[in-house]
């Protein structure tokens, strides 16, 4: 596939079938980590076959309720043209916004913090963090590796802030999210008189996700509204108004 030319809707539905196999899903999950504009017609095309799949529910229900009540119904007096299209138009308005209250119980009930964190996070690569021509530290190479438990012992007591934020990475990877909020929670400290720093923005981020993770949503909410109103930050454009929308929903829930 050709990463310069659209994907088409084909294309996505074949890999929300899981039927996009190789090289082509590969290609196309690269893609969507970095473009946003086809994460959301990817979630469209979700959202849309989940609602058909809902109505489609909601007509089988219709069907058995009709048929109970045709052969329950007492002889029908006639009525009137007007009466009848507006019978039929108020049933019809009913239908629509079932299944539109449907969908949307649907999507709120499936929603978790398991899968908004998925959803959002992206694990770094090493050669984000350094460039070449540099030799590795101990931690760089256990991360590398994915040892990650190695990182979290190496990275112990460490004011150095790649380290930390490695050490924050690799607590995700073990799913300890209490630690890795507290890694993220102190690579910010540590870079917060640096200007302009990558590290410092990209550990708000994790430690947004993290926060949604370990269900702290409030404080997530306040590092994503924060994100969200710095055209400067890094992840800036990572933060969509539908993500802070999940985040609420989980809030309420």
């Amino acid at each position: 596939m050709d990463n310069s030319t659209p994907y088409s809707p084909e294309v996505l539905v074949q890999y929300l079938d899981g039927e996009l196999q190789g090289s082509d899903k590969a290609t196309l999950e690269k893609r969507l980590t970095a473009d946003a504009q086809l994460q959301e017609q990817l979630e469209d095309l979700f959202a849309t076959r989940e609602a058909v799949k809902i109505y489609g529910m909601q007509q089988q229900v219709s069907s058995i309720h009709r048929q109970m009540m045709d052969e329950m119904a007492p002889p029908v007096r006639s009525i009137t043209p007007v009466r009848r299209i507006l019978r039929y138009s108020v049933a019809a308005a009913a239908s629509i916004i079932l299944v539109v209250g449907m969908f949307f119980a649907y999507n709120f009930y499936q929603l978790s913090s398991n899968r908004v964190f998925n959803d959002n996070y992206s694990q770094y690569e090493l050669s984000d963090l350094r460039g070449t021509g540099t030799s590795s530290t101990a931690v760089e190479e256990a991360y590398r590796n994915k040892d990650y438990k190695k990182v979290t012992i190496l990275a112990a007591g460490s004011n150095d802030a790649q380290t930390v934020f490695l050490a924050g990475n690799a607590y995700v990877e073990q799913d300890n999210f209490p630690k890795a909020i507290e890694a993220f929670s102190h690579v910010i400290s540590l870079e917060q008189s640096v200007k302009g720093s990558i590290l410092k923005d990209q550990a708000e981020y994790d430690l947004a996700l993290a926060y949604v993770r370990n269900k702290d949503f409030d404080q997530s909410l306040e590092l994503l509204h924060k994100i969200q109103n710095d055209p400067a930050h890094l992840y800036h454009d990572k933060v969509s108004n539908k993500l802070i929308r999940q985040v609420k929903l989980l809030k309420w829930r």
